[in-house]
C-alpha cells in the first residue's frame, strides 16, 4: 500500500490536499469552540451593563410612582431581580433563575438612582444572569461527530477534485514522456491549459513534431546509405568480376596469337604459307582490338559518367539512323526490319552513348535471328520495344542476360556469339540515363522493352 502510494502523484495529491483541509477545517473550529463562549460573555456582560445605563437614564426622568412599572420591564427583558431600598425600606422587583446563580452565571451591579419627583437618591441593587458560554461549548462538542463526518467528506471531494485538475495533465505529460523515451513520436499531448502545464504540453507537441521530422529524416538517410554501400558493394563485386571475366577473355586470343606466330618463327607446318595464316592471324587481332574497346568503353562510362554531356536527344532521329546503318546487315542475314518511329521523342541524355546502346540492341536482335525473320521496332512517347521473331531466350539465361561476358551461345565463338560484352554495354548507359528496361519471351520471339 505505502508503495503504491509512494508511486502514484495522484494518492501524493490527494493525502496531502485532504490533510491540509482536516487540519485547516479542526484548527478553525478548535479556535472558534474556544474564543467564541469568552467572545460571548464579553458580549452579554456588555449588553446589560448598557441595559442598567438605559435602566439609571430612564428612571431619572420618572416620577417615582412610574419606577416599579420601569423596573420591570427591564426584569423581564433581562430575567433580572432589582432591589429598590432606601435608608428605611426595600422592594423587590423579578426574580432570578436560581441554577445561572449557582452556576455563578450572574453579574450584580449597585448604583444610585434618582427620580423625577422625588429628592435624593435611592440604591438599586440589580442581578442578572450572564452566560459563561458554557452551553455554546457543550454544543459545539455535541456537534463535533456530525461536523467531523461533514469535515472528512468534503475534504474527501476538495481533494479529490483538486488532485484530478492538478494532477491529470502532469499525468499525461508523464505518459508522453515515457514514449518518447521509446522513441515513438507518433502522438499529441492533448493539455489544453494556458498556465506553465499548457507551456510545456506545447513545448513537447512542438519538439516531438521536430523530432520526429529529424528521425524520418535520419531514417530515410540511413536508408539511402544503405542502398548506397550495397550498390557500392555490387559495383566492386562487379568490377571484380569484370575485370576477371576480362582478364579470361584475353587470355585466349593472345594464346593464339602467341602460338600462331611462334609457329611461323619456327615455320612448323602450315604456318610456313604465312600469307595464308596471317589473314587469321590478323582477324584474332581485331577481335582482341574490339573487344578492348568495349572494355574501355565501359570502363569510361563507369567512370565518367555523363561528364555533364547530357542534352536533349531526339530518339527518333538516332532510331532512324541506326536502322539505316544496320539495313545491310539485315539484307545479309536475310531479315525484314519493320520500323514504327513516332516523331520528336526527345530525352535529356548523351547523344552517342544512346546510340551506342540502340545500335547494340537492334544489331542483337538481327544477329541473333534466323534467316527469313522480322525484326520490328516500334517507338513511342513512353517506350521502345524491339522484337525479333522466330528465336527465344531459355529461361534460365534471362536473369543473367545482362552479366559481362555472358553469352546464351555457350561455344565463345566469336563469330556467332560476340564477346559478351554488348548487353552489359547497353545496361550501363540506359541505368546512366535512368532508363528501365527489360528482356523477355513473347510468342515465339524476343522483346525488349525500354520504359523512357
Amino acid at each position: 500500500m505505502l508503495k503504491k502510494i509512494k508511486n502514484s502523484l495522484s494518492a501524493k495529491v490527494f493525502l496531502w490536499i485532504a490533510g491540509l483541509l482536516i487540519l485547516c477545517s479542526l484548527l478553525i473550529y478548535g479556535i472558534v469552540m474556544i474564543f467564541l463562549p469568552q467572545s460571548y460573555t464579553v458580549v452579554a456582560t456588555n449588553h446589560v451593563s448598557d441595559q442598567i445605563n438605559q435602566l439609571e437614564e430612564t428612571l431619572a426622568h420618572t416620577n417615582y410612582e412610574d419606577a416599579d412599572k420601569v423596573i420591570e420591564k427591564f426584569c423581564q427583558n433581562n430575567q433580572a431581580l432589582v432591589i429598590l431600598s432606601d435608608d428605611t425600606s426595600s422592594e423587590v422587583i423579578g426574580h432570578i433563575d436560581e441554577e445561572s446563580v449557582a452556576k455563578d452565571e450572574v453579574m450584580t451591579s449597585a448604583l444610585e438612582v434618582t427620580f423625577k419627583d422625588k429628592d435624593g437618591s435611592l440604591t438599586l441593587s440589580i442581578t442578572a444572569p450572564v452566560s459563561a458560554g458554557n452551553e455554546l461549548t457543550m454544543a459545539f462538542l455535541e456537534l463535533l461527530p456530525l461536523l467531523l463526518a461533514i469535515i472528512f467528506a468534503i475534504s474527501a471531494i476538495g481533494a479529490f477534485l483538486c488532485s484530478k485538475i492538478l494532477v491529470k495533465p502532469v499525468l499525461e505529460i508523464s505518459r508522453i514522456s515515457k514514449r518518447m523515451s521509446n522513441l515513438d513520436m507518433t502522438w499529441d499531448c492533448n493539455v489544453k491549459r494556458t498556465d506553465e502545464l499548457g507551456v510545456l504540453a506545447d513545448s513537447l507537441n512542438v519538439m516531438a513534431k521536430r523530432l520526429d521530422a529529424a528521425m524520418k529524416q535520419l531514417e530515410d538517410a540511413n536508408k539511402k546509405l544503405r542502398e548506397d554501400m550495397e550498390h557500392i558493394t555490387e559495383l566492386s563485386l562487379q568490377r571484380r568480376d569484370f575485370f576477371a571475366a576480362a582478364s579470361h577473355e584475353l587470355k585466349t586470343p593472345i594464346t593464339i596469337l602467341k602460338g600462331q606466330i611462334e609457329s611461323m618463327i619456327l615455320g612448323i607446318g602450315s604456318y610456313k604459307d604465312t600469307g595464308k595464316v596471317l589473314p587469321n592471324t590478323l582477324k584474332e587481332v581485331e577481335n582482341m582490338e574490339r573487344l578492348v574497346k568495349e572494355i574501355l568503353a565501359i570502363s569510361k562510362i563507369e567512370m565518367d559518367g555523363l561528364a555533364g554531356k547530357s542534352e536533349m536527344v531526339s530518339l527518333s532521329t538516332t532510331l532512324t539512323s541506326v536502322i539505316k546503318v544496320l539495313l545491310p546487315l539485315a539484307k545479309e542475314h536475310q531479315i525484314t526490319v519493320h520500323s514504327k518511329i513516332a516523331q520528336d521523342v526527345t530525352v535529356s541524355g548523351n547523344t552517342s552513348l544512346l546510340e551506342k546502346a540502340i545500335h547494340n540492341i537492334v544489331n542483337n536482335a538481327i544477329r541473333h535471328s534466323p534467316e527469313g525473320a522480322e525484326v520490328f521496332v516500334h517507338l513511342t512517347t513512353s517506350t521502345l520495344i524491339v522484337t525479333n521473331t522466330g528465336t527465344s531466350i531459355p529461361e534460365e539465361d534471362l536473369p543473367v542476360l545482362f552479366t559481362p561476358f555472358y553469352r546464351v551461345e555457350k561455344s565463345r565463338n566469336k563469330a556467332t556469339g560476340g564477346s559478351g560484352l554488348g548487353l552489359y554495354l547497353v545496361k550501363t548507359i540506359l541505368e546512366l540515363h535512368g532508363f528501365q528496361y527489360r528482356i523477355e519471351n513473347a510468342q515465339n520471339s524476343v522483346m525488349f522493352t525500354i520504359e523512357i
